[in-house]
């Protein structure tokens, strides 16, 4: 049988493509279920927006924030990354999707000065892939101590008001709309003259020389990481997570294990189906199936 996606179509044993997508959609709900914990250890746990000054105190969305940092395997203690070890604090936009989900949303609400620490499930940090260059697998549990150093309001964004469609180029038609919004009477061609350097007709983010923020038009490899991920990558990641114990094979057990996570019970002749060769174990190909052929 062939499972028709977005990206082409993969072979895969249809009985086990069934309960593995539905035993994955269980484990994405019970593992949103985990939430960021955050807890300040030092310095202040509450603040207003801006202090006398109006100088920003507490971290916004869209805010950028310096801070050092250090992570660690929550379970085990182990240091995998810090930002002391390169005597830099990193600045971002918060919010803006420049680090991992849990980091940026715990960092939101953190008062300037303070020292935090902010546990991060695997679903928001770096999911079923994990990040193995770092020891960081599917099931690690992130802890990240951070001190906040300092905090800035968000740069002026035109590019992003004028951007209507948000494609990230403004036309002609986005400009003479915004302006006429703005009651300001603006030479639409001399604009254009100055800005489309390029001449297609359109002023990129890169050509735009107005106030236009810290955030550009996503990388490609952001893109990449937006887009379905392929098939057979994601059946061998379903793969790995039913295989409780990691030995390469699932069990009868494991797979029954699937089944009552979803709150049914696994019958004799779907285990006699799954297990194609009957050695007592479903193996990665058994449960993709065979990438040569197609099954009828």
């Amino acid at each position: 049988m062939l499972v028709s996606t977005t990206s082409g179509t993969m072979p895969i044993r249809h009985h086990l493509a069934t309960i593995a997508l539905a035993w994955a959609a269980t484990l994405t709900l019970a593992l949103g279920t985990e939430e960021i914990k955050v807890t300040v250890h030092e310095g202040p746990k509450s603040c207003a927006d801006f202090d006398a000054e109006k100088k920003p105190t507490k971290v916004q969305k869209d805010y950028s924030v310096a801070f050092h940092f250090t992570a660690y395997d929550d379970a085990t203690g182990e240091k995998i990354e810090s930002s002391h070890d390169l005597g830099v604090a990193p600045s971002f936009p918060v919010g803006q999707g420049k680090v991992i989900s849990g980091l940026d949303q715990g960092l939101i609400g953190l008062c300037k000065h303070s020292k935090a620490y902010i546990v991060i499930p695997p679903h928001l940090a770096y999911g079923t892939m994990g990040k193995p260059e770092q020891g960081v697998t599917k099931d690690t549990i992130l802890r990240y101590d951070v001190e906040i150093i300092d905090i800035q309001p968000p740069v002026p964004n035109d590019f992003k008001d004028i951007d209507s469609n948000k494609d990230w180029k403004i036309s002609r038609k986005e400009a003479t709309y915004y302006f006429e919004s703005k009651n300001q009477n603006v030479d639409i061609d001399a604009l254009f003259k100055t800005e489309d350097t390029d001449g297609d007709g359109y002023v990129s983010w890169e050509e735009f020389t107005g106030p236009k923020g810290a955030e550009g038009p996503p990388s490609t490899r952001q893109k990449q990481q937006t887009q379905e991920v392929d098939p057979l990558e994601q059946a061998a990641a379903i793969f790995q997570q039913m295989d409780l114990d990691s030995d390469g094979k699932i069990s009868k057990e494991e797979l029954a294990a699937a089944f009552e996570l979803m709150g049914e019970k696994m019958t004799d002749e779907f285990w006699t189906e799954s297990d194609a060769n009957g050695d007592g174990f479903v193996s990665i190909q058994e449960f993709i199936g065979d990438p040569g052929r197609e099954e009828l």
